[in-house]
């Protein structure tokens, strides 16, 4: 009886977002999706930075109502983020994760 191998890739880690500005991932990682809410009674505005502050390329725009959330997902390739993840809150309070592979 022949056998199937399957390969599978390394599966995603879950990161929590900070909930002000800040690093989310140090060094090179792949950004596969994103959840957010906001836990203020104001809308939530949040932008994701390919480096180590707000002056790298943008990657990801999220927006979500007061105490709303909001979803994002970034295809089976994701998006290389080779100087790392930063977290720029324009707006609200963030809690959420990033879901990524290093």
């Amino acid at each position: 009886m022949a056998t199937s191998h399957r390969s599978y890739s390394a599966p995603t880690e879950v990161v929590a977002l900070p909930a002000v500005d800040g690093q989310v991932v140090t060094g090179s990682s792949v950004l596969y999706g994103v959840v957010i809410t906001d836990e203020a009674a104001g809308a939530l505005q949040a932008h994701l930075h390919d480096g180590t502050d707000n002056t790298g390329d943008h990657v990801a725009a999220l927006a979500a109502a007061a105490n709303g959330s909001a979803t994002a997902w970034y295809g089976p390739n994701g998006i290389h983020c080779p100087g790392g993840i930063y977290l720029d809150v324009v707006s609200g309070t963030v809690s959420g994760s990033v879901f990524i592979r290093a």
